[in-house]
């Protein structure tokens, strides 16, 4: 019900809300409340990306050819199911952009079968899923994953794209309001100095302690921190990750210790200008300038 109301609402009013939403959670303190489950796991299937858009908060623009490496990835699943599983409300196979992953189905399978009962997404870009082999859609329908595509304002036929999932039984849907209003993108700033107050920016964070990224043994409050690397090596920077900046899952004992960690704000927060975020500033391929990131 709320991603239809969220599609049917105007644009603007829709930017409105996300700068009030912000506001509001350095208030209501939501993010430090400790949840009960991770609502969404984020895991890594390539970290570069077929269409490199402007401002990229996962810096695949920036990123050279990285895919997932399957026996890491085999070994993280098993290592947070263990101590998990039932308490994820949904785990997404993202990037960059995991189609382009040679192996999907295989990472697929793995994570159907570390995660039995939670629901998967594969979130997509939709540029290759033409192309895509008659056991992905088997693998798909076998596994019960839905696919999320991101309706980018290029020249795509995203309804031949709709159609085919559904042809195929497949649970399908476009992220957000992509499907009515032209994808647009937002930029918020990185402060080079780390002069921010990291609990203000962490509270106004709409990732922070809801979208968790695990990537190569490491758990992340925040989607962004753990491909910073990439923006640091482009531009000669040096936004530091330091060990509070994550949990290494292969030495946490029990899921009380992640929801406690994932509550608190990181040092690395502080590199995040969240109330200057730069909304609605339309979409477009990067041309890799620092300014894409810092505003």
């Amino acid at each position: 019900m709320k991603e239809l109301i969220m599609r049917l609402l105007p644009n603007k009013l829709i930017l409105l809300s996300r700068r009030f939403r912000s506001f509001l959670g350095t208030l209501t303190k939501k993010n430090m409340q400790r949840k009960a489950i991770i609502p969404i796991l984020h895991l890594h299937l390539a970290d570069h990306c077929n269409l490199n858009c402007r401002g990229c908060d996962n810096f695949s623009p920036l990123a050279p050819e990285v895919f997932a490496d399957i026996s890491v990835f085999k070994s993280d699943c098993k290592r947070i199911s263990e101590l998990c599983a039932d308490k994820i409300g949904e785990i997404q196979l993202l990037g960059g952009e995991p189609l382009m992953h040679k192996q999907i189905v295989d990472f697929m399978e793995i994570t159907r079968q570390y995660f039995p009962k939670n629901k998967i997404i594969i979130v997509s870009n939709g540029v290759l899923i033409p192309r895509m082999k008659t056991e992905f859609w088997e693998s798909c329908r076998k596994n019960n994953i839905e696919i999320i595509v991101t309706k980018y304002p290029i020249k795509l036929d995203f309804e031949a794209i709709k159609q085919k999932a559904i042809s195929e039984n497949i649970k399908f849907s476009f992220y957000g309001n992509t499907e009515t209003i032209d994808k647009s993108m937002q930029c918020i700033p990185l402060d080079l100095e780390g002069k921010q107050n990291a609990k203000d920016s962490f509270l106004r964070c709409s990732r922070a302690n809801r979208c968790v990224a695990l990537d190569n043994g490491r758990l992340y409050t925040c989607s962004l921190i753990p491909y910073i690397k990439y923006f640091n090596t482009q531009f000669n920077k040096n936004l530091d990750v330091s060990d509070s900046d994550f949990l290494n899952i292969y030495k946490v004992k029990n899921l009380d210790e992640i929801l406690n960690f994932l509550c608190r704000p990181m040092p690395f927060c502080r590199f995040c200008n969240i109330k200057s975020t730069i909304y609605d500033i339309g979409y477009g391929v990067s041309k890799k300038e620092i300014s894409e990131w810092i505003g």
